[in-house]
């Protein structure tokens, strides 16, 4: 019996690692793969109203949860269609910042567009109601005064 010395050994080695992978490469080693089919595109719902109280259901929030000016309904139902009124009163923006966010929630979230009309009220009550907040970043610095 002849003795295989290490590199006849290292040599029959990789020779079978090629070979197992160029199979491989050709789906030889597998079994068929399923094959991907992407999502159907979801369809934006129109949320459910309770019809007793006229609001969506997602919070318990009302309209008398904003602040009282010209707009404050449209806004409310414009809205809380998607979320509660916290995330509005946590906001502090400018008009171009709040029409920014509008057109975010249309392109991103799937928000239904608001005609422009309803728009422009939505834009005057939210850029009164809830403007920037800060004047700058050192505003609230109490040791550069």
């Amino acid at each position: 019996m002849t003795q295989l010395n290490i590199t006849h050994v290292v040599v029959i080695s990789l020779t079978a690692v090629f070979v197992l992978v160029a199979m491989d490469r050709g789906g030889a080693l597998r079994g068929p793969q399923p094959t991907y089919t992407p999502p159907a595109p979801v369809q934006a719902a129109a949320p459910a109203v309770d019809s007793e109280k006229g609001k969506p259901p997602p919070h318990n929030d009302t309209v008398d949860d904003l602040p009282e000016g010209k707009g404050r309904e449209i806004t409310f139902y414009t809205c809380t269609a998607c979320h509660g009124v916290a995330l509005i009163k946590a906001q502090g923006l400018t008009r171009d910042l709040w029409d920014s966010s509008i057109d975010l929630m249309i392109e991103k979230h799937r928000m239904p567009p608001v005609k422009p009309a309803e728009r422009a009220e939505v834009l005057d009550y939210l850029t009164e109601q809830f403007p920037p907040r800060r004047r700058g970043r050192n505003a609230d610095n109490p040791f550069l005064k």
